[in-house]
């Protein structure tokens, strides 16, 4: 059995332990790598535990793009036999090919593309012969991703489903510290393949209903998923935030380094990640953010009343819940007008910005939001389950906002794809002539279920292991990491999904 792992940034050292298990455990015996960013590259090839068939590096295709003669009937085959998703979609789903972003906590997205529609041919053009030429040479069984953030990683993954090699990539079922993979990046398979099974077989007594009606009832009274990778990404935040402060001069000036040493070396090479970016250009940032902190938010704060209202939740941007999984709709301003415009009269609209991007947004984006009439900003520090449980009605683009509230029994619309899509009771808009009309039937005519919320629960249950896996990304330790219990349960679930043995 071949494997080919996506290794990227901080996921390399992961997903080589990964590889070791693999071949430890269960024989696999070949292994192939798409690499992205010159850190997993070093890496793969300063160790000596595996010998990787062939290691294509996504730099260095990029690197000779100017020499690729544009291939139009190449391109509208490629188009023609991998749509839909169009290709545009590719480009968009990449932050810094569209937008020019380079660390996630910059800015707003706003379309700003690197590069011509020329150069843009060249590039797509590029990376899919690269793909095609390696997975046809190489010819994988399956493909594991951690992340789908780039054109490369959106020619990987239709390629191979293209070619029928099966890809398989890590997804939050959002309880917890669980982990699931899936067969699609937009969903989780298996969860939704287990829900469907004890739905059809009207399965109902089985320990994991046991544990989904615990774990309900318990978030019902505390209104906590105890979701273990956000505690840890906002303890991350806040240990950049203390960077550039007068008492940590020093950590500073080391960090700083770091990056002109990262900048200067690399600055020729298309990278992805805040590693590398300018340093003057994140000294920037960092001094506009903290001028926004200084400044705060408060006098733009509308309080919270005793009316009709619904709730969006402002997602984290630049991210793939919005580019990939939303891709028509991640303007978020655009999409609170048309939302705002499709609610009852009387009705008010309650937005609320995402904790990580507190302070990250111009100010010039909530006065644009504060435009819209029936439109309240409720301070971030309100607890999102709070105004969900007086709300008539939840809108969201993929957020676990939505997730949550469907959990309490409330009204869910979202304009992305997202697993608890998979609930009858939640409603996805694809026309959004039509979303006045959906609107009313979720306030008016919501049919909850909680067998079948009982049912997806259980699902998640059966088909997720636990895993810390943001404590492990961070970890730098080879050892220590393959030593983690919830790397060796991902690997037993992974094998039992390739050779299709789910248990009953």
């Amino acid at each position: 059995m071949k494997a080919c792992i996506v290794l990227q940034n901080q996921y390399a050292k992961l997903g080589h332990a990964i590889a070791l298990t693999l071949k430890e455990k269960y024989g696999v015996e070949k292994f192939c790598a798409y690499v992205i960013s010159t850190g997993a590259e070093d890496f793969i090839k300063s160790q000596d535990d595996i010998k990787y068939d062939d290691i294509l590096v996504d730099h260095k295709i990029h690197a000779n793009y100017k020499n690729e003669t544009i291939d139009l009937s190449y391109i509208k085959n490629f188009e023609k036999e991998h749509a839909p998703p169009h290709l545009w979609n590719y480009f968009y789903s990449d932050r810094k090919m569209m937008m020019s972003i380079g660390p996630k906590e910059e800015t707003t997205p706003e379309i700003d593309p690197l590069y011509s529609h020329e150069d843009n041919l060249r590039i797509f053009q590029a990376r899919a012969k690269a793909t095609e030429k390696m997975l046809k040479e190489q010819r994988p069984d399956f493909i594991f991703f951690f992340a789908f953030g780039t054109i490369g990683h959106q020619i990987l993954y239709h390629t191979a489903k293209k070619m029928g090699i099966r890809v398989f990539n890590l997804d939050f079922p959002r309880i917890g510290n669980l982990i699931s993979i899936s067969e699609d990046y937009d969903t989780l398979t298996g969860v939704e393949e287990y829900a469907n099974y004890y739905l059809q077989n009207k399965i109902q007594n089985t320990e994991e209903h046991n544990r989904a009606k615990r774990f309900i009832k318990q978030f019902r009274e505390t209104g906590s998923l105890d979701l273990e990778y956000i505690e840890l990404d906002v303890s991350a935040n806040s240990k950049q935030e203390t960077l550039l402060k007068p008492k940590n001069i020093f950590r500073s000036i080391n960090y700083l380094i770091t990056l002109y040493k990262n900048y200067a070396k690399n600055k020729g090479i298309f990278l992805y990640g805040i590693i590398y970016i300018n340093p003057l250009r994140f000294i920037l940032f960092k001094l506009r953010h903290r001028y926004r902190k200084w400044r705060g938010l408060s006098h733009l704060f509308d309080k919270p009343a005793e009316e009709d209202y619904a709730f969006y939740p402002l997602h984290f941007d630049p991210e793939l819940a919005t580019l990939l999984l939303s891709p028509f709709y991640f303007d978020q301003i655009a999409l609170i007008r048309q939302i705002a415009r499709a609610l009852p009269l009387h009705f008010k609209l309650y937005v609320k910005e995402h904790p990580a991007m507190v302070y990250r947004r111009s100010l010039s984006f909530y006065k644009e939001l504060k435009k819209i009439p029936n439109v309240k900003f409720i301070d971030h520090t309100i607890k999102s389950s709070e105004l969900i449980k007086k709300s008539r009605l939840i809108t969201t683009i993929t957020g676990t906002v939505g997730w949550e509230a469907s959990l309490l029994r409330k009204p869910v619309i979202t304009f992305g794809n997202v697993f608890y899509n998979s609930l009858s009771f939640v409603k996805r808009i694809h026309d959004i002539e039509k979303l006045p009309e959906l609107v009313n039937e979720q306030i008016e005519h919501y049919d909850y279920k909680e067998n079948e919320m009982e049912n997806f629960v259980a699902a998640v249950f059966k088909d997720a292991v636990p895993f810390n896996f943001s404590g492990i990304w961070y970890e730098g330790d080879l050892q220590k990491i393959r030593q983690d219990k919830g790397l060796h349960l991902l690997c037993d679930k992974l094998m039992e999904k390739m050779h299709g043995k789910h248990q009953e």
